[in-house]
Order: structure tokens, then C-alpha cells, then sequence
């Protein structure tokens, strides 16, 4: 297999992004350092904000803060990306201010314990908690690691969620799709990253073989919500999503892939830094948008 060049396969802007970033890495790569470290970058690029109200709370027992839009019709329920290990409702504050002004629709973000402090299912019962604590049109949402948890709770949950939205999912176990191995050295997220988080969420336990675990663990796609699926062209994870939204369309469901080209995994922190993250995102606002207006044919 000839290895992607990167080189070229991404652009300029992209490439000053990847750069900015490195600069945060710690020359100590401890678990504490590294959450620091991207906490520290996900502030430092964090760009000036809409005039949003927001307040904290706790919803079905888990912390969460909520973001009030002008539009009721629906709720956005976010669950952040970082692996299971990393992130918080600082880190994606900017995202879900901005899907909120952008959307007009309120938004719900999920603060679910981490691993390896608290292996799965820990943050999967969170996510479960939160989402059987609410009523109305409820959209879920998650990149990365917070697009399992949507996903795995809309496999539960089914006929309750309205819409998913998935970003750079990450829905299966570790080496199961050509995209892993295919860009196991992309930029941001490796494919040993990506084991790595795996070890930390299981924390010694043995991989379960259950849809909570991972959605695409499940052989049962139907009556699944309407969902957009948005993958990158350069990340690992790539084929999982393509395969989700595949899956969906085969059991008589409605699904919509978004694919990305020039983009690698967690471009929505690059949206003010890339005309194509930017441009990315964009399809991702009119996803929720559309998502929110979503009547079944």
C-alpha cells in the first residue's frame, strides 16, 4: 500500500493549523500533561464568541451545561470528543456556541466522566442518564469519541431520537477498516492513538462485544433516527463512518455522509484556522438544521 502524502493531501492552511498545535505538545506525555496541553490549545484557539446565554447544571445526575438558542423546535445534545480520556465543557465551549448562534437551536453539553479514572461503561451510562433525562425533539451529536456515545444511545434508545449527527465517528473496534491501516500516520490521530484511548477505556477490562461498546458491533441498523455522518479524508476512522451511514440506508433508514476532502480528524477545532474546516462545519450547521426540520416520508 502506497502511504498517503500528506504533504499535499492537505493544504496550507491546514498545515500552519498542524504546527500551531505542535507547539502544545508536552515534552512529558503523561495522561495529566496531555489533557493540560489540549485543554491549554483548545483556549488558545478558541476564537471570539456569540452572545449566547449559557448555564451549568446537572441532567439525569451528570454535569452538563446548556446553551439557549432562539429556536425551541429542537434540542442538540453534544457529547465531546477526546477518546474517553480527554476533554470537557471547556474544551468544545466554542463549537457548541457557535452550532448553537449558527443553528438558533439549544444545545446540551454532556460532561461524562472520563477513563481511565472511569472506564466504560461509565461514560456510556452518563450519556444514557443524560439522554433518558429529557423529553421533545432530541438531535445527538458527538465527534470522535462522543460520536460512539450518540451513536451507541441511539441504538438503545432508537424511536426516542429524532436526529444524529456524527462527526469523524469513532464506531468500531480498533483495525476492523482499510482506513485504519491505510492512514495509520495521519496527522492528529494515529492509529496507535487510537489503541492507546482503547486501552485507557477499558482500563484491563476484556473488549465487550456489545453495541454499547460500539455501534457497529450491533447487526440490527433499523428504525435508527435520521442521521448526517461527517468523515474526513485523512483519518483512520474514516471507513467506520462511511459504514455506519451505509448500513443505515440498507435497513430502510434515512442517512446523509458528509465527505470531507483535505481534512483530518478533529477539524472542527480548525474551523476559524481553514477555509475547509470552516467550510466543513458549515455542512455540518445546515446538517442540524435539517436534522431539526426532519419529518420521517
Amino acid at each position: 500500500m502506497i502511504s498517503p502524502n500528506y504533504a499535499t493531501l492537505l493544504d496550507a492552511e491546514i498545515h500552519a493549523y498542524l504546527e500551531f498545535n505542535a507547539g502544545f505538545m508536552p515534552s512529558e506525555p503523561s495522561l495529566s500533561n496531555i489533557r493540560k496541553a489540549y485543554l491549554n490549545f483548545c483556549e488558545a484557539i478558541q476564537p471570539d464568541l456569540p452572545e449566547i446565554r449559557f448555564s451549568d447544571g446537572i441532567t439525569g445526575g451528570v454535569p452538563t451545561r446548556r446553551y439557549v438558542g432562539k429556536d425551541q423546535q429542537a434540542l442538540v445534545v453534544y457529547f465531546h470528543g477526546g477518546g474517553f480520556a480527554l476533554g470537557n465543557l471547556e474544551s468544545h465551549h466554542a463549537i457548541c456556541m457557535e452550532i448553537c448562534d449558527q443553528t438558533k437551536l439549544d444545545v446540551l453539553s454532556v460532561d461524562y466522566r472520563l477513563s481511565p479514572e472511569h472506564p466504560f461503561p461509565a461514560h456510556f451510562d452518563d450519556a444514557m442518564a443524560v439522554t433518558n433525562a429529557l423529553d421533545g425533539k432530541l438531535i445527538l451529536m458527538g465527534d470522535s469519541a462522543g460520536g460512539t456515545l450518540a451513536a451507541s444511545v441511539a441504538m438503545r434508545l432508537r424511536r426516542k431520537i429524532h436526529g444524529l449527527m456524527l462527526v469523524y465517528p469513532w464506531l468500531d473496534k480498533p483495525g476492523e477498516h482499510g482506513s485504519f491501516s491505510e492512514h495509520a500516520e495521519a496527522p492528529v490521530l494515529t492509529a496507535q492513538a487510537v489503541m492507546d484511548f482503547e486501552t485507557l477505556r477499558l482500563n484491563g477490562q476484556a473488549s465487550p462485544a456489545s453495541t454499547d461498546y460500539f455501534p457497529l458491533l450491533s447487526d440490527d441498523f433499523n428504525d435508527l433516527p435520521a442521521s448526517y455522518v461527517s468523515v474526513a479524508e485523512c483519518d483512520p476512522l474514516k471507513d467506520e463512518g462511511v459504514l455506519f451511514n451505509t448500513l443505515q440506508i440498507f435497513s430502510g433508514g434515512d442517512s446523509v455522509l458528509m465527505e470531507e476532502a483535505g481534512l483530518m480528524h478533529g477539524h472542527l477545532h480548525a474551523r476559524h484556522h481553514s477555509k475547509r474546516a470552516a467550510e466543513a462545519f458549515q455542512h455540518i450547521v445546515e446538517g442540524l438544521k435539517n436534522l431539526s426540520q426532519w419529518q420521517k416520508p
